[in-house]
């Protein structure tokens, strides 16, 4: 070999053979040349002769806790431990009782990772793999060193030498033995890590220093060991169990894949009813039709899994129960003991079987195409019996199933707050197996009972990082008129009689408004918008944590912010008195709101006062205020209530939600007073120019970019998902019509019982409920592909070209007919108005700014995927804090009334077999009560009634009287009962 070659490294050339089997099974022979190396690291950070190959960072610091079994040492791990194991290599041992916070020593700073494992474990497991990279480059690079084996000429290994142990068992030895003489001036022994006491006693005739997983752990000289011996046991629970199979066995990855490719089997979410957890949906095409899963063909599904699912034979087509199901309610009707035996009765199982004419398509989950499991919050279920090792976890999520885990810190973690994963779910149990992760802290308390609400709803919530915080202007930055990034230059609109209006106690204020008369029968209007993209720039760490955090959420007690509070309440806010940067869009229009131009500026502003929506609303009230102010707000007024008319008219809804607001103690952060909120004429006025501005710039940005342009559509309701509205309405004398949204709106409004005036508002949120969500989307010739594990992921090139791939499946498009928003009755919308909250407003900034040549276009701004995948994210995040905030809500409803009764009104909102759902509006309250019919009681689920004698004395969308307590004998979920 040439002197030269040989100084790069390279020691020698040699023609390696591999074999693989393609789809069908045939086998063939590969052979290509492989070049051996010298120089490739130890990852020994002592090691003199590989100090200057690359990094070395194992056992840079000695690990904390020794293990008795071996001294100084360094682990080579194998694969079936890092894909049955992979969250065991991340586990932390927290603090319980006297246990010291630090990882353990294998978890540390001493584990080998081979060539040959990492590309087993990326052949066999993707989760496991997907953990294995995090640990080796993304989170922890110096507890982990890849050892590239597989070229390095003393590792390398073509023929086999041991006949008695796998191909893979041989290359870990050749390694091991390696790192034995490597490594012996530096006193550290290289130890074979092994899944089980078998793998170990084969290897063990060829090299001294192996151990099994369980007896490493079992000789750590730390108490906290049982964490992690706890978190094995699930798989040892379960692995000789030979009870009675449960659950059908799920078809293989290949005839699932056969089965959608040829329309026998649809993929599509998970999704669990929230009424009754043993029933669930999956929606199975763009025109939203779903089938109905439940009992055992729900097949070890949960809630958010992507499943393969089939539909059953038509005489096994069922519907849902009309039963109130929930785990909470029959968690403490029975204590679940520690073997799992009070589980849910056979005989409760939904029936196979309905009537006929009531029946819905109905299938069986197949298989599992994506987990969507994570960690999950709550509790240990009381045991019946003393000193038990296996116990039923209870998520704090009740749409997720209870979870099996085996430990023996019971008592201590009864009263904590815990984290548990799932492991796996096997065929013959009713709750999937998982381990402890660790504590959040002391159940009940108010810093632990935020976190789990936070963390259950996937909140990003730690404090920004220095690098985000680098990224801020000083703190005393002034604005400057000729400091603009485009051709466009920013406009001076400090003249102009600008106001802002906002709840009470508002300061991210995003938006503000002017108007004044500029002549007969014209005026000119503003809506100014803070200029949150001139500080957060693309591909800068503030970017990243924004699009990352998606939104900003909002609890009852705290706000958590998108961007820094430097930004959000202070350099972006748009505060009365003070001079900021906007983003504004200006109409002229008429008396009649008919728009004659529009115009788009980067702007430098000054408000002249920040309102609030009380405050704005005296002010035009008041015939005595007549400054400039006043003036503006009355024909903002005026204009508004032309333009609500003219989309009313033209079919928008107005729909109704509960909502309430808490007078708090912000000392103790405990509610005072819970108050309904009052709709004023200023929301509305507000929100007309908001959602006006947002069509105008949905309109711009299209024109400009039809290929990316970042949109928000709100789907088409399906007909059958009316039926409840259509039958509630039915029963008080109403017809609903559901054949356009202008119908809908028009029956909607004839929906009036002067006996009963909440009826209107009720209905109107049953109308809510009937509907899907409103979400993002990037528009132009978007697809949305199956994407199989042999098929890469197709790009746009050109305006309105697909690239045609191979083995590439369409499933769906979306058509421009379905870009409109159906709630507003308008052909196109986005959001543009609040940037400091939302990261979808900051991407349509950007392209409203370059689309005015206000800045210039920014890297990946123009790609599709980009914005598919952003959309993505944003639709998650908005999502979770939609959820979060109702959660926080009931959280503190149930800390108001701790230790109060209270008789109040309520609203019948729905009639179940087994009980009623209640709706009391004064707290924004929706109650479970569960009815046990006798003694003259029946429910009737057909005419939505309760009857005492055959006499109807409770209906549905009735008023009723309830009594509302708390019941703390649920830990978990304590629970505002309502009677």
């Amino acid at each position: 070999m040439d002197l030269n070659v040989k100084q790069s490294g390279i020691h020698s050339c040699v023609l390696h053979t591999s074999y693989f089997k393609n789809r069908s099974g045939k086998v063939y022979k590969r052979a290509a040349e492989r070049y051996l190396r010298t120089d490739l690291p130890c990852g020994l950070a002592q090691c003199e002769d590989c100090k200057d190959f690359g990094t070395n960072s194992l056992l840079k610091t000695e690990n904390p806790v020794k293990n008795s079994k071996v001294g100084r040492h360094v682990l080579i791990v194998d694969s079936t431990s890092l894909i049955r194991f992979h969250d065991l290599f991340d586990s932390e041992l927290l603090r319980l009782e006297n246990l010291k916070t630090e990882y353990l020593s294998m978890y540390s700073r001493n584990i080998i990772v081979t060539q040959t494992v990492w590309e087993g474990v990326k052949a066999k497991a993707v989760p496991a793999y997907k953990k294995m990279n995090s640990l080796c480059y993304e989170d922890a690079k110096d507890r982990f060193h890849v050892f590239m084996n597989e070229f390095h000429c003393e590792t390398f290994s073509d023929i086999t030498k041991y006949e008695d142990v796998s191909r893979g068992e041989e290359l870990l030895l050749c390694t091991a033995n390696y790192l034995t003489s490597h490594w012996e001036k530096q006193n550290v022994t290289p130890v074979l890590m092994v899944f089980d006491e078998e793998s170990k006693k084969r290897l063990e005739k060829h090299y001294q220093h192996v151990l099994y997983l369980k007896e490493y752990i079992q000789n750590l000289e730390d108490s906290g060991k049982q964490a992690l011996l706890d978190q094995m046991a699930a798989y040892e629970s379960s692995a000789n169990n030979n009870e009675r199979q449960i659950f059908e066995e799920h078809l293989s990855h290949d005839k699932i894949m056969d089965g959608i490719a040829n329309g026998t089997i649809k993929r599509g979410t998970f999704s669990v009813s929230r009424e009754n957890y043993r029933e669930a949906s999956v929606i199975i095409d763009d025109q939203l039709n779903s089938w109905f899963i439940t009992g055992n063909h729900c097949n070890r599904s949960v809630n958010g899994d992507v499943v393969a699912v089939q539909l059953l034979p038509e005489d096994q087509w069922t519907c849902p129960e009309k039963k109130i199901r929930l785990r909470d309610v029959e968690e403490y009707v029975n204590n679940a003991d520690d073997m799992g035996k009070v589980e849910e009765d056979d005989e409760d199982e939904p029936k196979a079987k309905k009537a006929k004419k009531n029946s819905v398509p109905t299938a069986k989950v197949v298989g599992i195409i994506k987990r969507n499991w994570r960690q999950y919050c709550g509790m240990l279920l009381p045991s019946s019996v003393k000193g038990a090792r296996r116990h039923l976890f209870c998520p704090a999520e009740r749409l997720i199933p209870r979870i099996r885990i085996e430990t023996e810190q019971a008592e201590i973690l009864s009263q904590q707050r815990i984290v548990v994963a799932i492991d796996h779910w096997p065929r013959d149990s009713k709750y999937p197996l998982g381990h402890y992760v660790r504590s959040i802290g002391e159940m009940g308390s108010r810093e632990t009972e935020n976190e789990v609400l936070l963390l259950e709803h996937d909140i990003p919530h730690a404090p920004f990082s220095d690098q985000v915080i680098d990224c801020l202007p000083k703190e005393e930055w002034e604005p400057d008129l000729n400091d603009n990034r485009g051709t466009l230059p920013r406009v001076d609109l400090r003249h102009l009689t600008i106001c802002s209006v906002d709840p009470q106690g508002c300061t991210d204020i995003d938006d503000a408004l002017h108007c004044k008369q500029i002549g007969d029968d014209l005026f000119e209007v503003g809506v100014h918008i803070a200029d949150v993209t001139h500080f957060v720039r693309p591909n800068t760490a503030i970017d990243d944590e924004a699009a990352l955090r998606g939104t900003t959420v909002y609890l009852c007690d705290r706000r958590i912010d998108m961007l820094p509070c430097l930004l959000s309440s202070n350099l972006c806010s748009l505060r009365g008195g003070e001079e900021r940067y906007a983003f504004s869009v200006i109409w002229t229009m008429t008396s009649n709101a008919d728009i004659q131009s529009v115009k788009y500026h980067k702007s430098l502003i000054k408000s002249k006062a920040a309102l609030t929506y009380e405050r704005a609303q005296e002010i035009i009230d008041d015939p005595k205020e007549q400054g400039d102010v006043a003036q503006g707000l009355r024909e903002l007024m005026k204009l508004s209530k032309v333009l609500n008319s003219k989309r009313t008219s033209n079919g928008a809804l107005t729909l109704a939600s509960s909502e309430v607001r808490f007078d708090m103690d912000w000392e103790s952060r405990t509610p005072k007073k819970v108050m309904e909120k009052q709709h004023l004429d200023t929301h509305s006025m507000v929100e007309e120019f908001m959602l006006l501005a947002n069509i105008q710039v949905a309109k711009k940005i299209l024109e400009e970019y039809p290929d990316c342009a970042l949109l928000r559509r709100h789907p088409v309701p399906l007909k059958e998902s009316y039926k409840p509205l259509i039958e509630a309405a039915r029963h008080r004398g109403f017809e609903i019509i559901v054949e356009s949204g202008k119908g809908l709106a028009d029956s909607l409004n004839r929906c009036v019982d002067k006996k009963n005036p909440m009826l209107n508002r009720l209905l109107r949120m049953l109308t809510t409920r009937c509907m899907t969500q409103a979400v993002y989307f990037s528009a132009g010739k978007t697809i949305n592909i199956q994407i199989l594990p042999w098929v890469s992921v197709p790009t746009a090139s050109g305006k309105n070209d697909i690239v045609k791939l191979k083995n590439q499946k369409i499933i769906g498009t979306v058509p421009v007919p379905q870009y409109q928003h159906f709630g507003l009755a308008c052909s196109i919308y986005t959001h543009f108005t609040s940037p400091i909250r939302r990261y979808a407003d900051v991407i349509v900034h950007r392209l409203l700014a370059a689309a005015i040549n206000a800045d210039d276009i920014q890297s990946g701004l123009l790609s599709q995927a980009r914005c598919t995948k952003v959309c993505g994210n944003i639709n998650y995040r908005h999502k979770q804090a939609q959820y979060a905030g109702r959660a926080s809500v009931q959280l503190n409803v149930v800390r108001y009334f701790k230790g109060k009764v209270e008789t109040c009104e309520g609203f019948v909102m729905g009639v179940r077999n087994n009980g009623i759902q209640v709706f009391v509006p004064k707290y924004g309250l929706e109650s479970i009560i569960v009815l046990q019919p006798g003694s003259g009681t029946t429910i009737d689920v057909e005419e939505m009634a309760v009857k005492v004698n055959g006499e109807a004395v409770i209906r549905e969308l009735e008023p009723v009287t309830v009594k509302i307590s708390v019941n703390e004998k649920n830990q978990q979920r304590p629970r505002v009962n309502s009677s």
